[in-house]
């Protein structure tokens, strides 16, 4: 593995084990959450960051939610989980330079799996802070999470997670052989060195949520992350492709950088930079 100290050490935080969480633990794409942080964005809604809470407003600019800013979170167990488990594997970048502006990549759906055992998978480009204490990510989704989806099939939404709090858009059904365009996107500045982002499907409606006065995003993936896979086959066959990827700086300049790969190589996933850097870039995962 070439990551850096920093990769390895968010890495380690992630894997190998991740355990079984109690019943006020409920699954999303950053792991186990509390369930009385979870929240769901009305269409059209938003968060603000304001002082030491989180505002959720709906289409029309009106308060629906208020939750207070916490701690990252370390969830409660009382198990071991099965090996394949977490981020499996993931190709990421740092950015120390001017803010990113956008991050952009196109994939398909996969197929099925051709077993199930209740097995639920993420696929998704997301964006976090260097501090890692929240995440804003365009996710794919087979199987179920604290969001809902399908148990034998494949959904979109966009996800926000700060501290204790989880927040995500309404599901959105897609089917194998779909083409997703997910971005997440910075919108506007504030004081404070504040910053507003919009993730979304671009090519998909009702997914878009936007975040407003939050830490600058520094820390860019591509991501696979699994829950309770018992064998090769909860996976799609193949593999998944991700193209066009584009990471643009909001001065408008395409960095020149090269990838950090983690892959499972003891269970044979993973990950492979077929075209690296900022612009055009290609990454495979492969199950």
């Amino acid at each position: 593995m070439r990551a850096t100290a920093v990769f390895a050490l968010f890495a380690a935080l992630l894997s190998p084990v991740v355990a079984v969480p109690v019943t006020n633990q409920v699954l999303t794409p950053k792991g186990y959450r509390p369930s009385a942080g979870l929240k769901e964005i009305p269409e059209g809604g938003r968060i603000v960051h304001v002082g030491d809470n989180l505002h959720v407003l709906d289409a029309k600019g009106n308060v629906v939610h208020v939750a207070s800013k916490s701690s990252p979170v370390t969830p409660t167990t009382d198990a071991v989980a099965p090996e394949e488990t977490g981020w499996v594997a993931y190709a990421s970048w740092l950015n120390t330079d001017a803010a990113i502006g956008s991050f952009q990549t196109t994939w398909i759906v996969p197929p099925n799996p051709t077993t199930n055992h209740g097995q639920t998978l993420f696929l998704f480009n997301s964006i976090e802070p260097a501090t890692f204490d929240a995440i804003m990510q365009p996710v794919l989704q087979y199987g179920l999470s604290a969001a809902g989806g399908s148990s034998t099939g494949w959904s979109v939404a966009s996800w926000y997670l700060y501290g204790s709090n989880t927040f995500f858009t309404t599901p959105v059904a897609v089917s194998v052989g779909q083409s997703l365009h997910g971005e997440v996107q910075l919108v506007g500045t504030g004081a404070s060195n504040t910053y507003n982002y919009n993730s979304a499907f671009t090519n998909i409606g009702g997914t878009s949520l936007t975040v407003v006065g939050g830490e600058e995003l520094q820390w860019a993936t591509i991501t696979l992350e699994t829950y309770s896979v018992t064998e090769r086959n909860d996976y799609p066959a193949g593999s998944t492709v991700f193209s066009g990827i584009n990471l643009e700086l909001s001065n408008g300049v395409f960095p020149s950088f090269n990838w950090a790969v983690v892959s499972d190589q003891a269970d044979g996933i993973t990950t492979t930079v077929n075209a690296g850097g900022s612009t055009s870039g290609v990454i495979t995962i492969t199950y």
